[in-house]
């Protein structure tokens, strides 16, 4: 038994466990680098965000333009106007744009937690499925915190709740790595 145990990992196993493991403990710093300034990651995705949206709104314009025999060219356009002007809004007035984007990722976050739970009663018998339980229902928490928070308050808990996220998905990931040593080196 004990030479099972020193068994070296089959290579896709072993990549697997690893990348687990160094992804989990990278996203665990992240979420306590987030905790400490926890309004600098909701500007950081409002202006992310924001900046895509521009982006997106002006390659529609110009390719609305390419095709401007195209039957749809009028509601091409509208939409490549209405992104610029939205991203335009989230740049300009980031307060507002949290908010929006509070309501979108407190129902995103609902949904990945629901994702989690559903999965933490399908994941092999041996599989540390607690922790993917306990994921999801602090996910869900989460969620259900971003949802009801009020506009002064949401940038705020933007940062938190996304700081918390980082850290508890940090935590799943490095428990499924752990497992993946234990399970997979002690079988070979």
């Amino acid at each position: 038994m004990a030479d099972l145990a020193h068994r070296e990992l089959p290579r896709p196993t072993a990549s697997l466990r690893n990348w687990s493991l160094g992804i989990g403990g990278l996203l665990v710093l992240l979420g306590a680098a987030c905790f400490a300034r926890p309004l600098v990651p909701s500007l950081t995705v409002d202006f992310f965000i924001g900046g895509l949206l521009v982006a997106a709104g002006v390659m529609r314009i110009v390719s609305a333009f390419g095709t401007y025999t195209w039957k749809g060219f009028w509601l091409a356009l509208l939409c490549g106007v209405l992104s610029v002007v939205s991203g335009t809004a989230m740049l300009a007035l980031p307060g507002v744009g949290i908010e929006a984007l509070v309501v979108f990722l407190g129902l995103l976050i609902l949904f990945e937690a629901a994702a989690k739970l559903t999965a933490a009663f399908s994941v092999p018998r041996d599989f540390p499925w607690g922790w993917l339980l306990v994921d999801g229902l602090i996910t869900a928490g989460l969620g259900g915190i971003l949802l009801t928070a009020t506009p002064d308050r949401a940038p705020l808990y933007l940062g938190v709740i996304i700081a918390a996220h980082l850290i508890t998905s940090g935590v799943m990931l490095l428990g499924t790595g752990l497992w993946l040593n234990r399970s997979v080196g002690l079988r070979g």
